[in-house]
């Protein structure tokens, strides 16, 4: 199986959506004000520094214009049909396409991209992109065949996890191939064949997903979320496969340890959730300077979000922001970064599939089908009549009979059970997939004017950039007059004095930012060093430097997972250990020790061959 690029490539920039959050409880009693003045006509937000940090200059007000900017009033609906709809319709096409939520910790990613399922007009993207996709095929035509393949990850702490797999816990490896690209191993995939059965799928990924509680929200999400969803569509008038893929993306978001008030384990996620987001920006940054080097790899998430940025697919990005004062530097950075991100291009392809899934299962069934009709014509030859038993020859030769019958009997059962999974998982287009779960009733499809005011707004954008980039200023002119000379020089130096105002307030945002993320490498540097004082004070006060050597002895490092790793761990003391699970009918097995004490040696010289374990006890001599 091969997968190719069709010739048709669609150049495209990310489309970047802002949606401001509403004010919450706690901002309302403490009588916060809002910094966000938004123009939403011409999709301009104005952010004005609070006032006991205003100095009277036009740097208190920083402008950015957007794709669109959603209102606080703005409902999930909204949000869907302009920000994920079109996407969505275009992964049908064979179009791969990327939507995440991106701010910081409490500004309504999570409720944004999931929302509550239970009620209708709170569902999030990814509950509607379900709906949409199912009625998507039953309005398709009949002569096209889909199947619809969905997987669920998470990154917690610089570890992929399989949401949807036996074991969440387990750390999962990020690959490349150059037939498929970035991709990770091992990691669990379901087909589905409607609205309920992928819904019910994500269910269990969000009871596997770890969150916790923090100052600044209750339910914080404590890992980036990565939700796929894989279209395979047989096009039988053209003979011709797609595939698109459509990421699903709900980001943690950047915290600051003084206003979350984390500690522990909890401060641990926060500087991985940081340093992730980090690159993240740098990814963005040296994309939008064109680098020859983009560091991807410096993070799990980047490294799986490479086709996004700059790579093979449509990508919208929805930047959530808080309209509070104490949220200041939070919403700059985001509008800052969301800026940036709106001039990243993206070289999106059709992915045309060669022997794909859905032509595999079709010569199964055809094969199936094959020995079906086989094993009916055999079961339908006359059987073996039952008479006067003359022999233990007949006797015999109608027991092999009767076996045989049951043994066809059995293997037409499996071949029929077989085949209607297989047939289950391929679905053709005009079947009404729709009842089989309640769904809520809404317009999926995007009106056509709202969709040329957003078509009109991003060529405009891109027309003034083109205008800034080869704007030149031409010395050397040549002019009728002094007049006319000294007219023309003065609107030079105006616009120089201009551009070197806008250069010296960019380098000082710059600055402002480098500040910020210095200090949050500090801080996780500085949990990092705490993390290693204490494995190096357990290390050296109870591991014996023989041991200690011998472990080291064993250790490799792996280069695909950037860790180390320990031979024949798996026979160590605490795996080998079996787990109790203590009730009042299994009381804890409580072993007698007495008799097995380890003796420390004595004072004289131990012999080579004798055993460390004996050499140095941890457990401590008995008195007689």
């Amino acid at each position: 199986m091969s997968n190719q690029q069709h010739n048709q490539t669609s150049a495209n920039n990310v489309r970047v959506f802002l949606r401001v959050r509403p004010f919450n409880e706690r901002e309302i009693k403490e009588g916060s004000k809002s910094t966000l003045v938004c123009d939403y006509k011409e999709h301009v937000v104005m952010l004005q520094k609070p006032k006991d940090k205003r100095s009277g200059k036009d740097t208190d007000k920083k402008y950015f214009q957007l794709d669109y900017i959603f209102s606080p009033l703005a409902t999930q609906v909204d949000v869907y049909r302009l920000a994920a709809a079109p996407l969505v319709e275009q992964v049908f096409d064979g179009y791969n396409g990327t939507i995440f939520a991106y701010g910081q910790t409490g500004t309504g990613k999570t409720y944004t991209m999931t929302g509550n399922y239970e009620i209708p007009d709170v569902r999030g993207i990814i509950p509607n992109t379900f709906t949409h996709i199912f009625t998507q095929i039953a309005n398709a035509s009949e002569d096209r065949s889909f199947i619809v393949k969905v997987t669920y990850l998470e990154i917690y702490n610089e570890e992929v996890r399989d949401l949807l797999g036996a074991d969440p816990h387990k750390k999962l490896q990020i690959k490349e191939r150059t037939d498929i690209g970035i991709y990770v191993k091992d990691l669990t995939g379901f087909t589905v064949d409607s609205v309920e059965s992928i819904s019910q799928l994500m269910e269990r990924g969000n009871k596997n997903r770890i969150t916790r509680s923090t100052m600044m929200n209750n339910v914080s999400s404590r890992s980036h979320a990565v939700f796929t969803i894989v279209v395979e569509t047989r096009h039988r008038d053209k003979n011709q496969t797609t595939v698109g893929k459509l990421n699903l993306v709900d980001l943690a978001g950047s915290e600051r340890v003084n206003k979350t008030g984390v500690s522990g384990i909890s401060l641990r996620e926060s500087g991985s959730i940081n340093q992730s987001l980090l690159t993240l920006g740098n990814v963005i940054q040296a994309l939008i300077e064109n680098k020859s080097f983009i560091p991807y790899r410096n993070s799990k998430l980047t490294r799986l979000l490479q086709d996004s940025l700059g790579g093979n697919s449509k990508t919208t990005m929805i930047s959530m922001v808080g309209p509070s004062e104490s949220d200041y530097e939070e919403t700059y950075s985001t509008l800052r970064y969301s800026h940036k991100a709106k001039y990243i291009r993206n070289f999106a392809k059709v992915n045309v599939e060669e022997g794909g899934l859905i032509e595999r299962f079709e010569s199964e069934i055809a094969e199936l089908q094959q020995k079906l009709s086989l094993l009916t014509m055999a079961s339908e030859q006359p059987r073996v009549q039952k008479k006067k038993v003359k022999s233990e020859a007949d006797v015999e030769k109608m027991k092999k009979a009767e076996a045989e019958m049951q043994r066809i009997d059995y293997e037409k059962r499996e071949l029929e059970e077989r085949m209607a999974i297989i047939s289950k998982k391929i679905i053709c287009g005009g079947e009404n997939l729709l009842e089989k779960a309640q769904q809520q009733e809404f317009l999926l499809l995007t009106s056509d004017q709202e969709i040329e005011n957003l078509d009109r707004s991003h060529q405009a954008l891109e027309e003034q950039y083109n205008r800034m980039t080869e704007e030149k200023i031409d010395i050397e002119g040549k002019y009728s007059s002094l007049q006319e000379e000294d007219s023309d020089l003065t609107r030079k130096m105006t616009m120089l004095q201009q551009r070197i105002k806008e250069s010296k307030e960019e380098h000082a945002d710059k600055e402002h930012e480098y500040q910020r993320e210095m200090e949050a490498l500090n801080d996780n540097n500085r949990l990092l060093v705490r993390e290693m004082q204490l494995s190096n004070l357990m290390i050296d006060y109870y591991i014996p430097q023989e041991y200690k050597r011998l472990i080291q002895n064993y250790c490799t490092f792996n280069n695909d997972t950037q860790e180390y790793q320990l031979q024949g761990v798996a026979y160590t003391g605490n795996n080998m250990r079996k787990r109790q699970t203590l009730t009042e009918e299994n009381p804890p097995i409580i072993f007698d020790m007495k008799q097995v004490y380890h003796k420390y040696p004595e004072k004289k010289k131990i012999a080579g061959k004798q055993s460390l374990l004996k050499t140095y006890s941890a457990v401590s001599k008995p008195s007689r």
